[in-house]
């Protein structure tokens, strides 16, 4: 079977660090993506890190991807390993500084389809799953880090945080 590839690459406003731990925690993966995830294996040594599995339930689809590689705050590496309709599947998402504030995502898919001429159906709807959901961690990462951003420069002007008013304390 062909091979095919979907590859994205998107620029946030804030660290690596911040797109990282977002995309990393595989059990809150679903806030961003338009699947339910659940962690079913914690790699080792990091929960999220090798090995770590996770079930993915996708409209009529239930798979499971396992962490193959993984360097905190670098990259991800997952394969598909139960379930899909596709063969050979392999995601990296890459994570890389452009500044102090600004990093981006190169997150690339390589997958063979199960059924012969249906690789360009599942890579379109593969790029738009992706799309959205990097829309959704784009938005979500730099509204935290804005409203976190705003809480600890509160606080450095302040002799302590119980100064600081609960609203503000709360992330």
């Amino acid at each position: 079977m062909t091979i095919h590839t979907v590859t994205l690459e998107v620029t946030a406003n804030v660290p690596k660090t911040v797109l990282f731990a977002l995309l990393s925690d595989h059990a809150k993966l679903g806030r961003f993506f338009n699947a339910k995830y659940s962690l079913i294996r914690s790699g080792k040594p990091e929960v999220n890190g090798i090995g770590a599995i996770r079930e993915v339930i996708q409209g009529p689809f239930t798979y499971q991807e396992q962490i193959i590689d993984f360097k905190e705050n670098e990259h991800i590496h997952y394969q598909i390993i139960q379930g899909a309709p596709v063969n050979e599947h392999g995601g990296w998402i890459k994570f890389k500084s452009i500044n102090a504030t600004q990093s981006k995502i190169h997150y690339h898919i390589t997958f063979s389809p199960k059924i012969k001429g249906t690789g360009w159906l599942i890579k379109f709807q593969i790029q738009n799953f992706l799309k959205q959901a990097l829309a959704n961690v784009i938005q979500h990462s730099e509204d935290m880090w804005r409203s976190t951003t705003t809480v600890n420069a509160y606080s450095r002007n302040t002799t302590s945080k119980k100064n600081i008013p609960t609203k503000a304390r709360i992330k």
